[in-house]
């Protein structure tokens, strides 16, 4: 399977990608993604507007923050999730990107 094929496996690249991310993650936000991948914002709301009709995706609010996750309730959410992080061995700098987050805020007023 060529290179090209395999990131367009969930219809396009960017789509494919963020789905990686976000079993990478585990639970992140549409900006995330976008700066993980140096996509613009607008195109992975898209994406996971998509996702989220598809019944693939599940968002919810945390704040004024919107949160993504795979859909626990997917028929195939066990499934999805084990091919996901399996393509994600393939990809290297998804997986770098995945480890390399910020897990916490910044506590205020700390210098940078």
């Amino acid at each position: 399977m060529d290179l090209i094929r395999k990131r367009a496996m969930f219809g396009t690249r960017r789509r494919t990608e963020a789905l990686i991310l976000i079993a990478l993650l585990g639970e992140t936000y549409p900006s995330e993604i976008a700066r993980q991948l140096g996509v613009p914002l607008f195109s992975i709301q898209t994406v996971v507007e998509s996702l989220e009709r598809d019944g693939i995706v599940v968002t919810r609010k945390r704040g004024g923050t919107r949160l993504v996750s795979l859909d626990p309730r997917f028929y195939a959410a066990k499934e999805l999730r084990s091919l996901l992080l399996r393509l994600a061995e393939g990809e290297p700098a998804l997986q770098e990107a995945a480890t390399n987050r910020r897990s916490r805020p910044r506590r205020r007023g700390k210098v940078i």
